[in-house]
């Protein structure tokens, strides 16, 4: 599975909708040479209420920011939200 668009509530960022990615969609991403970038912003967990980083990539030739979501064939589908804001993207193979 390499990227995976919201069919249901609306993911969005500043007023505008974003597309999901796995992580394996971002692997794809590097294989395949697609230039893209990364950045983190801080979000309120629905579950716990705190304050969390999701990663948010771009990607050459898209008009929409991907959000990083787990597998949900491996497991719930949700954006991954990290407790601490990361000092390397959350897919960790080089970056081009």
């Amino acid at each position: 599975m390499y990227e995976v668009f919201n069919v249901g509530k609306t993911i969005l960022l500043d007023g505008k909708p974003l597309s999901l990615v796995t992580p394996a969609g971002v692997e794809g991403w590097i294989e395949k040479g697609i230039p893209h970038s990364f950045r983190y912003d801080q979000v309120r967990d629905p579950l716990d209420g705190k304050m969390k980083y999701r990663c948010l990539y771009e990607k050459e030739g898209a008009d929409v920011p991907f959000v990083l979501v787990s597998d949900p064939d491996e497991g719930d589908g949700r954006v991954v939200l990290f407790d601490c804001k990361p000092d390397q993207p959350p897919v960790f193979h080089q970056l081009r």
